[in-house]
């Protein structure tokens, strides 16, 4: 049997009188990789922010490697993710964008920022400025940061979004591993 990473029981999200996430049950295994697809205003990015805590539920429960969400505090270092647009700074190079996001979490090996650079094919543009990608290495920028830590658990909101037929392959392929 294998180990269930994430799973949710009739969870809820409610902003004033519109229901964003209505009753969500899905349990996720350890190894597998899903997909989640609907209709824009579905409720799948707010499905993601709960989860990561970026948002708080209104009803139901979740459960993240066997921890309830009362406290999550060790649970999330366990989790990489990407929801929406990610936040880099223009000026900064790709390399030091990953650096003082690897300092905020308190990564200390720097050899992992090379790492993930490599794994979504951005080591050669590691040195130029974020305000010159395009739509594609930005978002591959935001994969990488998504996999700093080595997560046990990976979310990533529209991972394709931007990135051309090859591109989209070799991110296949990149989960996959």
């Amino acid at each position: 049997m294998k180990d269930i990473i994430l799973r949710t029981n009739n969870l809820t999200k409610k902003y004033k009188d519109f229901t964003a996430l209505n009753n969500a049950n899905i349990t996720i295994n350890k190894g597998d990789i899903y997909g989640l697809i609907g209709r824009n205003g579905a409720g799948k990015t707010t499905l993601m922010k709960v989860i990561t805590t970026l948002t708080n539920k209104t009803n139901g429960e979740f459960y993240l490697f066997d921890k309830d969400d009362s406290d999550l505090t060790e649970t999330k270092r366990r989790i990489g993710c990407l929801i929406e647009n990610p936040a880099f700074f223009e000026n900064l190079t790709a390399y030091q964008n990953l650096k003082y996001y690897a300092i905020q979490k308190g990564i200390v090996d720097y050899s992992q920022i090379d790492k993930v650079l490599d794994l979504v094919k951005l080591s050669d543009s590691k040195n130029k400025k974020f305000k010159t990608f395009s739509l594609g290495m930005k978002q591959r920028l935001g994969i990488a940061f998504a996999m700093l830590d080595n997560p046990d658990f990976v979310i990533l909101d529209e991972p394709i979004n931007g990135l051309d037929p090859i591109g989209i392959s070799e991110l296949r392929e990149t989960l996959k591993k």
